[in-house]
């Protein structure tokens, strides 16, 4: 198996990684923590899943992760001419979520984890444990191999090899399976010495006898029981006669109280239908006297209607009167608003002239538009502002320039008459007074100069200030301006408002005339509903009195019907007792034969104890014989069964001593192809030197130097390292052929180096140099930076900042 590329997401300390591998040895380097043995636990990961790595599954995702991402390793390798790809995903949250695929050459080979893995198996020959062993090799393997301790090699040699496992597992079954056989053993004689004393207490004999009385004593009850029974019959049928003719004759008397019963009910309601018709005769008179008051509602209606009629109008010009006077009062309110925003605005044009005339006198001009006063205020404005700008330059210059002449003449002064001049570098002399006039002269005039400006700095300030007041007058100004603007549209609102007033009231005066002409009187409208409502009452009554009449004709025919039905039912009386007497019922003999039907069926109940009585002991007697007879086939069960398993007692006993002596024989059949095979790889590392390692019981290594065989720890360190690098490359090749697997595959050594000089990891890089023909990918894992230029090729593995470790190829 030669591996071709490993693409990591979401693995461990690896968040995106892609690694090409290549032939030869390959060194991995980086420091401790930085993710290099993740490598290898990846390609675990991938091909056999998470159980194979060791690692805990909660550690398996990368802590860089989203909690929705999830981890995903695929790795390609080749075996022979023939190209795999396996690719795992991962995720742990709620649920566990574990998918892997396999391809060979591109094609979908298997889909799901298990098929994967057994896809995997098949491919490589061996499963997770072999095939790690197979490959890999960590520092504690290589200084097992160099351990002293006696045991603790052939400890290693066993697990390893998975003979550890057929030792040590075999014997805890086969053990666990004596115990359980002995144990039912103990159980089943246990109970056989039960039955035995069982079967002896017995009395098989009485049992029989008791069994064939009881048999002949249910024979003679049965016939007894037969007899009885024959008896029982005759008197039932003539029970049953009986019972017929007294059927008969109770429903003949039901249906003669029946038939009473409904004609007495007759009666009662012809009795009740007779006092209605009393009762609606005199209702008859009274119906007669309303009907022609009744007759003249239909004018009474009519009457109402039309007044109902005038009331909805005047309801109708009483509502529009009322609007039409609340619009009136609503537009004079608004009238009287409308004139005194015209009175204001009167006021406001007085008010403006008095404010043009103050701000032309502010500004001094009085011949400006009044349009122009906005402008001439900012434009004098300016004005003073520019010329404050000058004064105030000129008084800035003017000072410096005094503050110069101050500062010379006080050089010349402390210079004085026999000093330097420090502007022409000349003596002064007698020159000393007149620089000093003249120096005083010029200040004296700046100053003056200074003096004028500043008071024409303030005069500006105070005309400014002056100026400035008059911007609020300017403020009202324009608020006026706009005011006056809206006369004419208040002209004309107050227009329109008195129009619409005038047609408001002559629209009230048209009602209030509609009103006069309707001639509506409420009290004539409420006089004609009482009158129709005292009439309805009586039309109720009219009504309800023709509806009793209607009633009373039905009643009589009614009535009638009655009468011919009492008189049916009265001669249906009269045939039923007849039919009593003829039918001639004795109920004496019905008691006496239900009497004799009970005493039958008593002396039959009796029989039926005494059968029951010898039927139970008959059951008894029966089961204890069959009791008898499955003992007896349980003991000689219990007899083949003791015999059984005290052969497979001893059969266990015997396997368990022959895995015992296989696992010895086994151990020195591989002691002798692990010395073979070190042997040849010892001899082609050193060159020939060592060509001969022997292996005692313990796996203590021997090598053959000159002419004697020596301890492992009688070489020098780098000699060790090559004696335990041969040995372990033995077992990988040992273990590859176990499982048929004959193609060159990689080898993985991870921190072999250790604590070595230079010179020994020199020594153990040139020793698996010689191993490059039967193993052409070799991977090196070491935290040791130093080894880099040793390797056909190097993948440096670097930690990340907060996006995990990297790896990329050293150059």
């Amino acid at each position: 198996m030669i591996l071709d590329r490993l693409v990591l997401h979401n693995f461990k300390r690896f968040k995106n990684a892609e690694i090409d591998f290549k032939d030869g040895i390959t060194g991995i380097l980086g420091n401790n923590g930085s993710g290099k043995s993740s490598l290898v636990s990846a390609i675990l990961f991938a091909l056999y899943g998470v159980q194979a790595t060791g690692i805990a599954a909660d550690y398996i995702v990368s802590s860089f992760a989203g909690p929705r991402d999830r981890c995903e390793v695929r790795l390609d390798f080749r075996i022979g001419g023939d190209s795999y790809t396996v690719v795992r995903t991962f995720k742990k949250g709620k649920t566990v979520s574990h998918d892997a695929t396999f391809h060979n050459g591109g094609k979908l080979v298997a889909t799901g984890v298990s098929p994967v893995e057994d896809a995997v198996k098949r491919t490589l020959g061996m499963g997770p444990v072999d095939f790690r062993n197979t490959i890999y090799a960590a520092q504690k393997d290589l200084l097992t191999l160099l351990e002293n301790t006696p045991g603790k090699r052939r400890e290693w040699f066993q697990k390893a090899l998975g003979i550890d496992y057929l030792k040590n597992g075999s014997d805890t079954i086969l053990k666990e399976e004596i115990d359980q056989k002995a144990g039912e053993l103990q159980r089943v004689t246990g109970q056989l010495d039960a039955l035995t004393a069982r079967l002896g207490e017995a009395d098989l004999p009485a049992l029989e006898a008791s069994v064939t009385f009881h048999r002949a004593a249910i024979a003679e009850q049965e016939q007894a029981r037969a007899a009885k029974q024959k008896e029982r019959d005759g008197l039932a049928a003539r029970q049953k006669e009986l019972a017929e003719q007294k059927l008969l004759y109770t429903a003949l008397l039901q249906k003669q109280a029946a038939v009473a019963k409904e004609r007495d009910a007759d009666r009662e309601q012809a009795g009740r239908l007779e006092a209605q018709l009393a009762l609606i005769a005199q209702e008859q008179a009274e119906y007669e006297r309303l009907k022609p008051v009744v007759a003249g509602h239909d004018d009474l209606r009519q009457r109402l209607e039309a007044l109902r009629q005038k009331k909805e109008k005047f309801q109708q010009l009483n509502a529009e009167l009322g609007f039409a006077m609340k619009q009136i009062a609503d537009l004079k309110v608004r009238e009287e608003a409308q004139k005194q925003k015209l009175a204001l605005l009167d006021a406001g044009t007085k008010k403006r002239a008095e404010l043009v005339t103050a701000i032309r006198a502010g500004l001094g001009a009085g011949e400006i538009a009044d349009n122009r006063l906005e402008t001439a205020v900012s434009f004098r404005l300016a004005e003073i502002s520019k010329q404050a700008g000058t004064l105030a330059a000129r008084l800035a210059h003017s000072t410096e320039e005094r503050e110069k002449i101050a500062a010379d003449r006080e050089t010349i002064r402390r210079a004085g008459a026999d000093g330097i001049c420090p502007l022409c570098r000349q003596k002064l002399g007698e020159h000393f007074g007149s620089i000093d006039a003249e120096f005083s002269a010029k200040i004296h005039d700046l100053e003056e100069k200074a003096a004028a400006d500043l008071a024409r700095q303030e005069k500006l300030a105070q005309e400014k200030a002056g100026i400035d007041a008059l911007k609020p007058s300017l403020d009202t100004l324009r608020s006026l301006d706009a005011d006056l603007k809206q006369k004419p549209v208040y002209d004309q609102d107050l227009a329109n408002l008195a129009g619409q007033r005038i047609r408001k009231e002559e629209d009230e005066h048209r009602i209030r005339n509609a009103l006069t002409v309707l001639m509506f009187n409420p009290d004539e409208f409420a006089a004609c509903e009482k009158e129709n409502a005292d009439l309805q009452k009586v039309q109720l009554r009219f009504i309800e009195l023709g509806r009793k009449i209607g009633q009373g004709i039905m009643a009589q025919q009614h009535l009638d019907a009655i009468r011919e039905k009492i008189d049916r039912r009265t001669e249906d009386l009269e045939t039923i007792s007849e039919e009593i007497k003829a039918a001639a019922f004795d109920p004496e003999a019905a008691a006496r034969a239900e009497r004799a039907v009970a005493e039958a069926d008593a002396a039959l109940r009796d029989i039926g104890v005494r059968i029951a009585e010898s039927a139970k002991e008959l059951r008894f007697a029966e089961e204890k014989i069959a009791e008898y007879r499955k003992a007896e086939q349980q003991a000689a069960g219990l007899k083949e069964r003791i015999s059984a398993l005290e052969d497979e007692l001893d059969l266990l006993a015997r396997t368990r001593k022959l895995i015992a002596e296989y696992v010895v024989y086994l151990m020195q059949v591989v002691r002798s192809r692990l010395e073979g095979e070190t042997s040849r790889i010892l001899g082609e590392i050193t060159g020939g030197r060592y060509e001969q390692v022997l292996l005692d019981d313990n796996f203590n290594l021997l090598v053959r130097d000159i002419d004697n065989d020596y301890p492992v720890d009688r070489f020098s360190g780098g000699e060790q390292d090559d004696i335990a690098v041969a040995l372990r490359i033995a077992l990988s090749r040992y273990l590859a052929e176990l499982h048929d697997v004959h193609e060159s595959t990689v080898l993985i050594f991870d921190e072999i180096f250790g604590s070595q000089d230079e010179e020994r990891r020199a020594n153990l890089l040139t020793a698996l140099r010689t191993q490059e023909s039967r193993f052409p990918q070799i991977l090196l894992i070491s935290h040791i930076a130093d080894i880099q230029g040793e390797f056909a090729s190097t993948l440096v593995v670097e930690s990340g900042a907060g996006e995990g470790s990297r790896v990329r190829e050293a150059e």
